[in-house]
């Protein structure tokens, strides 16, 4: 068992997230399919016509049960304490007291609460949908080549360019036109590279074109190799450029990416279409109505609206769509206010693209049912799992929660003992000039301590190793946690001052002069920076200790009967478990 703060099922006009959320729901029926036709030991007791592990006050601890909770721990979600706990035995455990908890939840009406009931209605329909259409998409595994071609090339395509970036723009309207007068853009540009009034390479280097600027962009777009663009202005700084070409380098991640995108695409596509034919089946819209409605105008006013019982649209079978129906949904959609909305004349644009996502929701629905999807095991299994996640998430939040006390004593005397965990580590702002030989660096450090300058002794000295031409080469730059040094780097400035030049060298590889700028000895943090975080850690270890007190009382108040431990449990679980 495990609690879920929000549960994350996609909204209407999200296909990305419906995707997702429909994929998740094929994985989960593929992985309960493989445990429903896995072979149980068959000197397990059948509670309800299923293997039992276990029983809680009559209640089974079923190895569907078993499985759905294992899966959900491989999947890194868990109750609070699933994860401190690997063993089969240790994890029947937890299961058995979480449905102690959810036995007492019940029993006190948390179950029938409306905030529950409302979710885990909402939870059921998005998981019909998702079946719905999963079962719709299972035989589309593979996007359009052309798609998928395009989505790669858009991913990898590197443009090459000679640039120049100017700070003023009468410097770049002087280049532009000396260029359009007939002189050469490298001869025009290099001189005023040298004069200092521009900055940027005539070398000529390949970008990525998705990292280019918007207007960049879109002046690249429209040329041919060798043209030049005319002045763009780029945020408040003024660009020119030759462009001499583009490549599409080979990268299989990107390619992988491309293909998963169209996939998706296309199961967009597919159930776009399988959507309209279920309106099409189901659905009769009362245009007249719909037109009429102008949620613009002051008058009538979404309040009075929100109370229009007319029909907008009929749904075979099922309720029709009302106008409070469809004023409630274009009232959620706007956040700030329906009627700043209506003021802006925003609402009515948007009033047939809602009614068309309800409608969506409708027919989904009704078909699911239909289908019967709402008595698959796979269902009720997932269904019964979200409702146990909610019931016992409440009952934390409700029965637990309000009884917990965390005060400014406890806080400060965690503090006091805790000091070391809240202090911040010793820091150095280091600099540093890597040597092929320990001997040049020596040299460089009699040199530097005699008061020669560190940056012309980092680009000027004998014997240092070429940062560009060089692999493997640590970098000793800005501000940096001492722990986290390499073990000789560490010993080598142990005791440093600002100011101070150290050597560090291993058997192999260069010589550092490692150039210690400043040093921040560590410091206690305030109490007031760090009183909320030990406050939440006090809170959640009570919380913690007072779900197991529960346990254990309800536990000694129960009939719990194990029907497999150790190695018997070991031997049922752990071939399915592969």
């Amino acid at each position: 068992m495990h609690t879920v703060d929000n549960p994350g099922y996609p909204t209407e006009g999200n296909d990305m997230r419906k995707i997702c959320f429909l994929l998740t729901i094929v994985v989960c029926f593929l992985a309960f399919a493989a445990i429903e036709g896995g072979a149980a030991d068959p000197k397990l007791p059948e509670i309800g016509g299923k293997p039992a592990l276990a029983s809680v006050n009559g209640e089974p601890v079923t190895l569907h049960e078993f499985y759905n909770v294992l899966a959900s721990i491989h999947e890194g979600v868990s109750d609070n304490s699933a994860k401190a706990h690997s063993s089969p035995s240790a994890i029947l455990e937890r299961i058995i007291n979480a449905k102690l908890i959810l036995q007492e939840a019940r029993n006190i009406g948390l179950d029938s609460l409306t905030e529950v009931t409302a979710a885990v209605k909402a939870y059921e329909e998005e998981s019909l949908r998702g079946m719905l259409y999963g079962e719709r998409v299972k035989n589309v595994k593979k996007g359009d080549k052309k798609e998928i071609d395009r989505l790669y090339r858009e991913t990898v395509k590197e443009v090459k360019v000679k640039s120049v970036l100017m700070e003023k723009e009468e410097t770049g309207k002087r280049l532009e036109a000396e260029v359009k007068s007939g002189r050469d853009f490298e001869s025009a540009a290099k001189r005023m590279l040298d004069a200092g009034e521009a900055k940027g390479s005539l070398e000529g280097r390949y970008m990525k074109f998705e990292s280019l600027s918007p207007d960049v962009a879109a002046a690249v777009s429209s040329m041919k190799a060798g043209e030049i663009s005319p002045l763009i202005k780029v945020g408040n700084h003024y660009s020119m450029l030759k462009f001499e070409g583009v490549r599409y380098p080979d990268d299989p991640a990107a390619k992988e990416k491309a293909g998963m995108e169209a996939l998706k695409a296309k199961r967009v596509v597919v159930l776009g279409k399988y959507s309209e034919e279920l309106k099409k089946k189901y659905v009769k819209v009362n245009g007249k109505i719909l037109d009429g409605l102008d949620y613009d105008s002051i008058q009538p006013g979404f309040e009075k609206l929100l109370e229009d019982k007319r029909v907008v649209a009929k749904v075979k079978g099922e309720a029709p769509v009302t106008v409070a129906d469809l004023t409630t949904a274009l009232q959620r959609k706007f956040f700030h206010g329906a009627e700043k909305a209506a003021e802006k004349k925003k609402i009515n644009k948007r009033k047939p693209v809602v009614l068309d996502e309800i409608l969506a929701r409708r027919v989904a629905l009704k078909e699911a049912r239909l289908k019967k999807l709402d008595r698959a095991e796979f269902f009720k299994t997932r269904v019964d799992g979200y409702r146990n996640e909610l019931v016992f998430g409440t009952f934390v939040r409700k029965a637990i929660d309000p009884e917990i006390k965390v005060d400014e004593a406890e806080i400060r005397e965690y503090l006091k003992g805790h000091i070391a965990e809240y202090t911040t580590p010793e820091m150095m702002r280091m600099d540093s000039i890597a040597f092929h030989k320990r001997a040049d660096a020596e040299d460089a450090v009699e040199k530097l301590r005699k008061g020669a300058d560190f940056i012309w002794t980092k680009e000027n000295a004998d014997g240092r190793v070429d940062p560009a031409k060089a692999e493997n080469l640590l970098r000793f730059g800005g501000t940096m946690i001492v722990t986290e040094l390499p073990e000789g780097a560490r010993k080598a400035v142990s005791g440093a001052t600002g100011g101070d030049f150290r050597i560090y060298s291993e058997a192999e590889g260069p010589a550092y002069v490692l150039y210690v700028r400043e040093v921040f000895p560590p410091q206690p943090q305030k109490y007031e920076s760090v009183k909320d975080g030990i406050r939440q850690k006090l809170f959640l270890d009570k919380r913690q200790r007072t779900l197991r007190d529960w346990e254990e009382k309800l536990r000694k108040a129960s009939e719990v009967k194990i029907y497999a431990t150790g190695d018997k449990l070991d031997r049922i679980v752990k071939p399915l478990a592969r």
